[in-house]
């Protein structure tokens, strides 16, 4: 069999026994890793968010985002359970140490990480593996909230006080670098396996590529200060 384009559209866990074992694999890499990741930054971001909320409308807000992103851990979970594959024991990523300490820290998040959870489920909605498509589709649109609440958040900080100008652009300085690592190395023989079985679209270079371009364009459209590109990036994303 030729994976090197693979496009033929399978419909469930029962029969991938008609394909090689690398496939099963490399739909098991994608699916606890987002189970994992969805895990922990409900956990460690939303869940206390509630708490920080100003109001009782963005408590409403955040309070919809987390069920969400429970939400949206449960449904990976499935498809790893699905494929025997555990998750429980697996390491989310460093990112997600970053201690929400105040309602600038969330709002940051939201804006501009969410974006990178964004770009990763865009190049799943075409996956050969239709479960993984359906959880990918019917997650991008509750994505695309969460990034929407964080603009909302951060526009109101602004308008409410421009010396919170300092502390946002403090925030994104902060996250910026390590929400670059979210997309894996250059030369990833994961994402090869990924691209090669039709399971997502691009390299790591260009989604992470894909990232700058759009923080940049937010960081522009609020005139905040757009954050270097760190030095292990710099060739990398030089035309970014």
């Amino acid at each position: 069999m030729a994976t090197e384009s693979f496009r033929e559209e399978v419909r469930s866990a029962k029969d991938l026994d008609a394909f090689p074992p690398e496939y099963r694999t490399a739909i098991a890499k994608i699916v606890v890793s987002h189970a994992v990741n969805e895990l922990k930054g409900a956990l460690t971001f939303d869940e206390p968010a509630i708490r920080l909320a100003p109001t009782p409308k963005f408590k409403w807000l955040v309070s919809r985002n987390t069920m969400e992103e429970f939400g949206h851990h449960i449904l990976f979970a499935r498809l790893a359970e699905e494929l025997g594959a555990p998750w429980k024991d697996k390491k989310p990523l460093t990112l997600f140490d970053f201690p929400v300490a105040d309602w600038v820290d969330f709002g940051v998040i939201k804006a501009t990480v969410d974006i990178a959870e964004l770009i990763e489920l865009d190049d799943l909605v075409e996956a050969t593996y239709l479960p993984l498509r359906k959880v990918a589709k019917d997650t991008y649109p509750e994505e695309k909230f969460h990034v929407g609440l964080g603009r909302e958040i951060v526009t109101t900080l602004l308008e409410e006080d421009d010396g919170n100008r300092a502390r946002i652009n403090s925030v994104l300085a902060r996250l910026f670098p390590q929400a670059l690592d979210f997309f894996g190395a250059p030369n990833s023989k994961n994402n090869e396996l990924f691209v090669r079985w039709g399971l997502k679209k691009r390299g790591n270079s260009a989604m992470r590529a894909d990232y700058v371009r759009q923080v940049r364009e937010f960081a522009k459209k609020h005139s905040l200060e757009m954050p270097g590109i760190p030095e292990k990036y710099a060739g990398e994303l030089a035309s970014a």
